[in-house]
């Protein structure tokens, strides 16, 4: 199929990207690239077409879309935390440039729009730790309920325009490429602090739950989307295993091969308590699939960040 990956050259997107090329997809990314390099897709040299441009423009937007079947939508510009800080963003830059995205997808003939949404904000706090894609949503984050509201419109264009879109309601994802300098990805944000020789800050205890997946796991799952083009559907992509930020913390402690220091402290107002996703839906479509151990891809990820190295190329 010929796809589009917005924000494909992102940590979630990046990972997308190879998974469709190793299926054989004819590929574009579009997303910014300042100097006309990427961060995450030096390996696709020539196997991808690469477009530099704004998501905020209309007509590069159009441009890009044109001629497409499928469209993966991974462009989001806040965090929880800075979306608690400043909730107009959510409005301005994510929800109002996320529903230009639909029009003009619907109006190029897009066929589909696949959406990874927040599974562990969108649901907020349920009288359950484990929750379904059946259970009322009730985000108090910011960020959460502007993805939500996405979720909505999307549903409003399946049913206007006749575009269908996947939602899939992701856990705490994790993983090689994740940006170390944005204050999402409790993973990331530690190993940063790590690598800076500064205190790692552990927000919470044994009672602070959360499901945390690989991103190779989350690419691999996304890819259900393409077996139909006309349903539409929401599922959550978790590993169905809630892990505390102590037990966490253990992990680290085996895995880090040098020493850190570390300070315990209270949860966060933006925090969530406990959050576990149901799996089962998703899993009806990969009977065989098992999610990567949580230990091993720690330290897998740990490995490659410790590296640094540098993924740049020249887009086109």
């Amino acid at each position: 199929m010929k796809i589009i990956v917005m924000g494909g050259d992102g940590f979630i997107g990046s990972h997308i990207v190879d998974r469709l090329v190793e299926s054989g997809h004819s590929v574009t990314v579009f997303d910014r690239c300042p100097y006309k390099v990427t961060r995450n897709l030096e390996h696709h040299r020539g196997t991808v077409k690469i477009i530099s441009g704004e998501f905020a423009n209309r007509a590069e937007l159009e441009n890009a879309l044109r001629d497409n079947e499928v469209a993966y939508h991974c462009v989001w510009t806040s965090t929880p935390i800075t979306s608690w800080k400043d909730p107009g963003l959510e409005i301005d830059e994510n929800i109002r440039l996320s529903v230009q995205f639909m029009e003009t997808a619907s109006e190029v003939g897009i066929k589909k729009v696949v959406f990874p949404s927040s599974g562990g904000t969108v649901y907020g706090r349920q009288g359950e730790t484990t929750v379904k894609e059946s259970q009322l949503p009730r985000p108090f984050c910011p960020y959460g309920i502007a993805k939500l509201t996405v979720e909505h419109f999307l549903n409003y264009y399946r049913e206007s325009k006749g575009l269908a879109s996947d939602v899939y309601r992701i856990g705490n994802a994790f993983g090689p490429r994740q940006p170390v300098s944005s204050p999402q990805g409790v993973i990331a944000v530690w190993m940063s602090k790590i690598i800076s020789k500064e205190k790692i800050t552990v927000y919470g205890d044994n009672e602070t739950l959360r499901d945390y997946v690989y991103v190779k796991d989350i690419a691999h799952l996304m890819m259900h989307s393409l077996t139909d083009l006309k349903e539409s559907s929401t599922m959550n992509i978790g590993s169905g295993r809630g892990t505390s930020v102590m037990e966490l913390l253990n992990i680290f402690k085996r895995v880090i091969n040098v020493p850190f220091e570390y300070e315990i402290l209270p949860r966060r107002p933006s925090d969530n308590a406990a959050i576990v996703l149901d799996n089962r839906a998703i899993l009806n479509h990969f009977p065989d699939f098992s999610f990567s151990t949580m230990e091993d891809k720690v330290k897998e990820t740990w490995l490659s960040f410790s590296k640094k190295p540098s993924h740049i190329c020249a887009a086109s």
